[in-house]
């Protein structure tokens, strides 16, 4: 009998990055639940197989074609499902990312097996050969449990930061298969355009801290003199807002965090001017700590944060940004 493969599909973002090291660390620790193997797949880009190999993965497999270029969430999944017919993999893992979450129910439909999206933590049996998946629900405020069965395989994504970093695995080295894919079905969707974050500004999904705004801000003026000027630059963060923020034109559309926006998993999330709506704390829910500012102290924001400022923003802002500054002059 075969072993159990765990495929991981490695983020385009690149091979070494903390999203695809969380994913092969829990590729690896489901593999090892199951006595199986860990098989990274890269599209399009054979540069990071060794990070792949160093990051736990038993195999690396490169899938190449011509119409991968732009990769949207179509071509993705229909080139995971070529890649899944001749590596039969169990579980496919995708991290719960802009691509991710597009391709991953696309890509179940094809292999005719379950999907458990937006995952904080996974086990496979070895013996069944089902997959669990704990979630979160209501906005975060509580957790659901999902169960994956039948014979097709199974495919999660994972929210990234949301698992325990694994220890160092033993080292593995290997030589990267390249699997060619035929162009099986006609692509009904392209990318036109891939909008860039400005230079120097993280990803928010990458960024340890996080600096949101909501409708309490006001103005893209009072926006840019108290956040970009501010304590945005103070902390070299980039900024996010709600999806108020976003109808006012305090912030851009791509930098809208929530459940039709961004996903975030800071180790500090600090929320200015903002409600806390469900809409919004799905999006941020996996922060590690919230700091709220708020001038209501019934805002429902303060339910979320395990710390708050009942103050004026336009007060309270500046005051932190100095102390913080002073803070970064000293070295502290």
């Amino acid at each position: 009998m075969a072993a159990t493969r765990v495929l991981a599909v490695l983020s385009a973002h690149g091979p070494a990055g903390e999203a695809n090291q969380e994913l092969l660390a829990v590729a690896r620790r489901l593999a090892d639940q199951a006595g199986g193997i860990v098989t990274a797949l890269l599209l399009r880009d054979a540069a990071g197989a060794a990070a792949a190999f160093a990051c736990g993965a038993d195999e690396v497999v490169t899938a190449t074609a011509p119409w991968l270029e732009g990769c949207s969430a179509e071509a993705c999944a229909e080139a995971i499902a070529a890649a899944c017919a001749e590596l039969q993999p169990a579980v496919v893992l995708l991290t719960h990312d802009d691509t991710g979450r597009d391709a991953a129910p696309g890509l179940a439909a094809r292999l005719g097996g379950a999907l458990i999206s937006d995952c904080v933590s996974l086990g496979l049996d070895g013996t069944t050969g089902a997959l669990t998946g704990t979630r979160p629900c209501f906005s975060g405020k509580a957790l659901s449990e999902w169960v994956a069965e039948g014979p097709g395989p199974k495919v999660a994504t994972i929210r990234p930061r949301s698992m325990a970093p694994a220890a160092p695995p033993a080292p593995r080295t290997g030589v990267p298969r390249v699997l060619p894919l035929p162009m099986t079905v006609a692509m009904r969707t392209r990318v036109l355009e891939r909008v860039a974050p400005p230079a120097g500004q993280a990803r928010l999904e990458d960024a340890d801290v996080v600096i949101a705004v909501g409708r309490g801000v006001g103005s893209r003026e009072a926006f840019q003199r108290y956040f970009s000027e501010g304590l945005a630059k103070a902390l070299g963060a980039p900024c996010g807002g709600s999806r108020g923020a976003v109808d006012m034109g305090i912030v851009p559309p791509e930098w809208q965090i929530g459940l039709t926006g961004r996903m975030v998993s800071p180790k500090l999330y600090v929320a200015v001017g903002l409600s806390g709506s469900p809409q919004h704390m799905a999006g941020c829910s996996g922060a590690q700590t919230i700091v709220a500012v708020n001038i209501d102290p019934q805002a429902p924001i303060f339910g979320f944060a395990h710390y708050g400022v009942v103050a004026d923003y336009r007060e309270a802002v500046p005051a932190l940004t100095t102390r913080l500054q002073e803070l970064l002059a000293a070295g502290r």
